[in-house]
């Protein structure tokens, strides 16, 4: 997905919310985004927002001297997610579609995005409510539990901290239809996707094998990763997705993905077919993905 000028406020928005979270000070909040402004002419639309959101991101990181500036912040999702665990698996395991279920639940969860949203404007509890009582604005379910019955490896790859919780639910469900997982993390902090420590802190090494991705981009941007995710990636039988960056790296790439995420702006929508705010669980049309 290639980025337009629509994505120009966002960057700054990406920005301001980094800042808020090192400091009170409102002048060096000013300061850091005009600075950050300066290379804004430099990022091309050919590349993907994810891409540029990185660059603006890493230059505000350093302005600040702060190498992760939403830690708290993930660690406040991450502890929010994991009080909410227990009720998020009762209810795939009272459910007559687990797997629909359990991939509503990974869903939900990709409303944590700390890049667009305040602390105060989240609400989770909300958002599962919705999804699991009006379903999916594109459901493919179906289609990935016939996919996944020819599948002997699958890769995952997470989005957010916090989210990694409802992702291990998902994960979990997959592990107990004898699905081996891989989740991906990314190698550096950089807003608030998740790392190996949130990934360990919510989990998912009791319920599948951890990689790094060995890269610092936001999204996965298959050129700056580790040559042991890449094979991974390759080798995959499946790629399950979660969240609007990794969509707009991947959804150019042939390989067999299965995207979950909320289209957070109009030109996420746009690519996806739907309404800002709407949830898709749906594959890579680019792949040619039919239910075997």
């Amino acid at each position: 997905m290639k980025a337009t000028p629509t994505c120009i406020p966002c960057y700054l928005r990406q920005v301001l919310s980094a800042s808020r979270e090192v400091t009170d000070d409102a002048e060096t909040q000013r300061h850091v985004l005009n600075e950050v402004s300066k290379i804004l002419p430099q990022l091309a639309l050919d590349a993907t927002p994810a891409y540029n959101s990185t660059i603006v991101l890493q230059r505000a990181q350093e302005l600040l001297g702060c190498p992760d500036p939403f830690s708290s912040m993930k660690q406040h999702y991450n502890q929010l997610a994991l009080e909410m665990y227990a009720g998020l698996k009762a209810l795939v395991d009272n459910s007559a579609h687990r797997l629909s279920t359990a991939v509503k639940v990974a869903a939900a969860g990709n409303v944590i995005d700390l890049g667009i949203l305040d602390r105060d404007q989240v609400d989770v509890t909300v958002v599962l409510e919705e999804l699991v009582s009006r379903g999916l604005t594109v459901d493919e379910c179906e289609i990935l539990e016939r996919k996944l019955a020819h599948s002997d490896q699958v890769l995952y790859l997470i989005d957010n901290a916090g989210e990694t919780v409802f992702d291990r639910v998902l994960i979990e469900e997959l592990g107990a239809g004898g699905v081996q997982t891989i989740v991906a993390v990314k190698g550096q902090p950089i807003l608030n996707d998740a790392t190996m420590e949130d990934a360990l802190i919510a989990g998912l090494d009791g319920a599948a094998d951890l990689i790094s991705n060995g890269s610092a981009m936001i999204g996965t941007q298959l050129g700056t990763c580790s040559p042991e995710f890449l094979n991974c990636f390759d080798e995959a039988d499946l790629v399950i997705s979660k969240g609007q960056a990794n969509f707009e790296t991947l959804n150019e790439t042939s390989a067999p993905v299965f995207f979950i995420l909320r289209a957070k702006c109009p030109e996420v929508g746009r690519e996806l077919g739907v309404a800002v705010g709407d949830v898709v669980a749906i594959f890579n049309n680019r792949a040619g993905c039919q239910a075997p």
